[in-house]
């Protein structure tokens, strides 16, 4: 008979692109919001520092500076590119 199939647990996230570092995480949100951090909102700037404690996976990250970014600053003429 044959030999029984071993099963391993799969962790998706262990294959999602990661920064490598939270600077270069910043450098991608500053790009993506097309703003200097700096010139961000101290609100803004600990919502992005809050994500980075959590997560530097890019899709993560990336997707909830965009929900973050779009939702609280909805017709404030604010010069988010996304």
């Amino acid at each position: 008979s044959a030999a029984p199939i071993l099963k391993q647990a799969f962790d998706a996230e262990a294959l999602e692109y990661r920064y490598p570092t939270v600077i270069a995480a910043k450098l991608a949100i500053a790009d993506e919001v097309a703003a200097p951090l700096s010139k961000l909102s101290p609100e803004d700037r600990a919502f992005i520092d809050q994500v980075l404690t959590e997560t530097l996976v890019r899709k993560v990250v990336l997707a909830r500076i965009r929900e973050h970014f779009r939702s609280s600053h909805q017709g404030a003429g604010e010069g988010y590119a996304g």
